[in-house]
């Protein structure tokens, strides 16, 4: 049975456990603006105690701002109802529109499931799958600490279903807690879960070990977000220095400044390859030449005929080699001194 009535504001109870939708300081003016100038458009939806007050179910907002401005009366459905039934409508009102807390409605959802609705008809009223309904169930299940944080909004749900796909509990806790240490985002988590995912699989690997080491430190685990390594030169740099995913700011700058040499950036990598395949044919050569018995005479030099630089040579059909290639594998020789390559 379902009525409208006018009823005094004193005599709605706010349940202090209820799925609540979260409004901005705007949202609020606009909404008190309008009562204010054309009253109540929209009831609020309560259902009925044994005292003689009423349960609020919906529009909690509006009567605060009727309470505001001294309005003494507001309109409202009255619905009666079992707590499945008055639960469901609660949640289905306050998740439609606005942000919700993600604990209220985890609770709600859990008081409906208590109930006697299953995850098939929450979903169906929150307009959700019911693996999300599953997963806010889940949420009940947190410590108090991130329950606290979920509501304060210092971690998201993202946050959570993140760190849940680690492997332990002492995983899951380790990374929340960098993630409130560090003021990580859902992406950064994502990045850290991401590669130590990668770490415990690479454990695994090796066999089944006992138990696994600890996870990383929050200090570690910082370094794991803000480092990445380069795909040329395979140092690690602070993500803000990397040009691309994957090359750093100084590999990036060689890179683009050997191509620009040439003009064509196919023809400056085959050239840089060449002369690079050149150079360490030559070094091989030089490494592996065996060692003379007894030392052999040198023929003396003609002052006459200037004296033209050797090249190793090796047992293998000799590179053709122009003068720019072999002027390049000279530079590559003094990077690799210089411990650049």
């Amino acid at each position: 049975m379902v009525r409208i009535e006018e009823i005094p504001v004193e005599a709605i109870v706010v349940p202090e456990k209820r799925a609540r939708a979260t409004f901005t300081p705007e949202q609020d003016a606009e909404l008190e603006a309008s009562i204010r100038t054309h009253g109540f458009t929209v009831p609020i939806l309560v259902s009925p105690l044994p005292d003689g007050k009423y349960s609020l179910i919906d529009g909690e907002h509006r009567l605060q701002i009727a309470r505001k401005l001294g309005i003494p009366k507001v309109p409202a459905v009255i619905t009666e109802g079992d707590e499945k039934k008055l639960t469901l409508l609660n949640i289905l009102a306050n998740t439609a529109r606005g942000s919700q807390n993600p604990m209220d409605v985890a609770e709600m959802l859990a008081k409906a499931h208590q109930a006697g609705a299953t995850e098939d008809e929450l979903a169906a009223a929150t307009g959700h799958t019911r693996d999300w309904v599953h997963f806010y169930l889940m949420l009940i299940q947190l410590p108090d600490t991130y329950k606290a944080k979920l509501r304060t909004g210092e971690l998201k749900v993202g946050h959570i279903r993140e760190a849940l796909r680690l492997p332990n509990p002492l995983e899951v806790d380790s990374a929340l807690q960098s993630t409130l240490i560090h003021k990580w985002t859902v992406e950064e988590l994502r990045f850290y879960v991401d590669r130590r995912l990668q770490d415990v699989k690479a454990i695994y690997k090796e066999g089944l070990p006992e138990e696994l080491p600890p996870p990383p430190t929050p200090e570690q685990a910082a370094e794991i977000v803000e480092y990445r390594t380069c795909m040329a030169c395979n140092r690690k740099y602070p993500k803000e220095h990397m040009s691309l995913p994957m090359i750093c700011d100084e590999c990036r700058t060689f890179l683009e400044y050997f191509a620009s040499q040439f003009g064509d950036t196919k023809q400056a990598m085959e050239t840089l390859y060449k002369a690079y395949t050149f150079y360490t044919d030559a070094i091989k050569t030089t490494t592996n030449q065996p060692t003379p018995q007894t030392p052999q005479p040198t023929q003396p030099v003609t002052p006459t005929q200037p004296t033209q630089p050797t090249v190793p040579t090796s047992t293998t059909q000799p590179t053709e080699i122009d003068t720019e290639t072999l002027a390049l594998a000279r530079k590559l020789k003094a990077l690799k001194e210089a411990g650049i390559l």
